[in-house]
């Protein structure tokens, strides 16, 4: 039989879905007719119907969003990117106000000032500026994908104590601390100072929001049903940012002009300045990683293994929306906390050397800790607290050869584990050697009941349990194959 014709039904990458007629038939035609004809208005309002709106917002959704949008990204990804358009608009607003000062403090304005001086102190402020990339890369390159939030904030306030410093800088030139003190600089030495160190603050602005940023990206491009596309998603990004920062910049010309004293220049900072740090921080709030650190999963284990916070005694299984509302942004990633009073209950050190677990713990310990961990990828010392006032004990963690992600979830759990019996039993400031040892064994029995179970409830609550980093770099050394001698 000949088919004349057809009615193909197509959906695009919106998930909108719309008819294609090829060939022709009464019948079909007639069926699908209330969903391929369009309403006919009169001609003098064509433009302002829904059709045009709509069609006008798919356009703007195809330039600015991601292909396949909302589908093909995380649900947190529209909420971020609002608040991160505010934090770059008040960002480039700002930036006005920093770039007059610093042309200001590179002597545009002074007829003292010469050609030379400035080119000087625009090499002098580069090589301050190239030199903090190449350090901050040694100690932060690692660092940014566990803590990518805490990260991604403290970006934009080095941006802003950049932004200040160059804001201020022509006003430094009027300090004078010489008569109090020779060895602070003052006037323009002062200024030159402020300057070198707001592009080193700058340029470590630079290096840590770009790595906390490819992590958002990756995150925002893996929902659980599907996968997006990262480069996609980078330069939709890099649009919005371009249109954002040039209304902000066409914006600030008319603005800047009539801020010219220094009252009004230091009201218009801090309100920028508030703004941009408000925008970032409720941007950061409004993520919900799926992936394993420290405070994350201490607050999943602590909850799990508290019976008083479920109902009739089960555990209570957090989905990653709830853990994202209880975070805290600026926390300190070696710190153990209570899930249920949010207090500190001790510190763990991971990836640590047997040489610096040697300097914190006695020799029967360490040894003992080597001899019971020998079939288990890391080794566990509790040692006494450095510091005064520090709560807890001070776990420290040795790594062997081999070792995995999912090695170093379960040493801070376990970390955890005695951090809370610790807490709980009440033990004097000095435990003796016998009970911090019986605490070890006693929470690693525990812990390995209950790992499998805890882990199994971690990925039907939506956790991606394959993904996790623990430790924020690469551990100074790894155990390759220590050697016990037994005493005769």
């Amino acid at each position: 039989m000949t088919i004349s014709s057809s009615v193909v039904a197509e959906k695009d990458e919106t998930g909108r879905i719309f008819y294609t007629t090829v060939g022709h038939s009464a019948d079909i035609s007639t069926k699908k007719t209330a969903r391929t004809t369009d309403i006919k208005v009169p001609p003098q309002t064509q433009f302002f119907n829904a059709k045009s709106f709509h069609a006008l917002g798919h356009s703007i959704s195809a330039i600015f969003l991601p292909a396949g949008y909302p589908n093909s990204v995380t649900p947190d990804y529209l909420r971020y990117q609002m608040y991160n358009d505010v934090q770059e608009f008040c960002s480039s607003l700002s930036g006005l106000l920093a770039s007059r000062g610093a042309l200001e403090g590179f002597g545009v304005g002074d007829a003292s000032a010469s050609a030379t001086q400035a080119l000087i102190l625009t090499v002098l402020r580069d090589v301050c500026s190239r030199f903090t990339t190449i350090i901050g890369a040694y100690y932060f390159g690692t660092s940014l994908y566990p803590e990518t939030k805490t990260f991604r904030f403290l970006a934009d306030v080095v941006n802003d104590t950049s932004i200040v410093l160059d804001t201020i800088s022509p006003y430094f030139t009027s300090i004078s601390l010489s008569t109090t003190s020779p060895y602070i600089p003052s006037g323009s030495t002062l200024q030159i100072v402020a300057l070198c160190m707001s592009g080193a603050l700058r340029s470590l602005c630079g290096l840590v929001a770009g790595g906390s940023k490819a992590a958002l990206t990756d995150h925002f491009a893996s929902p659980v049903n599907s996968k997006g596309d990262v480069g996609e998603l980078n330069a939709k990004s890099a649009s919005r940012s371009t249109v954002v920062a040039l209304t902000g910049v066409l914006l600030g010309t008319l603005i800047v002009p009539y801020i010219t004293t220094r009252t009004s220049t230091y009201t218009a900072l801090f309100f920028l300045v508030f703004g941009h740090l408000l925008a970032n921080y409720l941007a950061v709030r409004s993520v919900v990683l799926r992936s394993f650190n420290r405070q994350r999963s201490s607050l999943l284990w602590s909850t799990f293994r508290n019976p008083k916070a479920g109902v009739d005694g089960r555990s209570v299984v957090l989905t990653p929306r709830d853990v994202s509302n209880r975070e805290i942004i600026l926390d300190i990633s070696s710190r153990i906390r209570d899930a249920v009073s949010n207090r500190v209950i001790g510190h763990c050190s991971l990836g640590v050397s047997v040489q610096y677990a040697m300097t914190r713990c006695n020799t029967s310990h360490v040894l003992k800790m080597l001899q019971y961990f020998h079939e288990e990828p890391y080794v566990l010392f509790v040692a006494e607290p450095r510091s005064w006032g520090q709560r807890g004990p001070c776990i420290l963690v040795s790594f062997k050869e081999r070792y995995g992600s999912l090695d170093q979830l379960r040493a801070w759990l376990h970390a955890l584990e005695i951090a809370a019996m610790w807490s709980a039993r009440h033990v004097r400031p000095s435990p003796s050697p016998s009970e911090i040892e019986d605490m070890v064994l006693s929470t690693h029995e525990t812990f390995r009941k209950e790992f499998s179970s805890f882990m199994g409830c971690m990925k039907e609550a939506g956790w991606n349990i394959e993904e996790g980093a623990m430790m924020m770099g690469s551990p100074g050394s790894v155990i390759m194959s220590p050697e016990t001698k037994k005493d005769a």
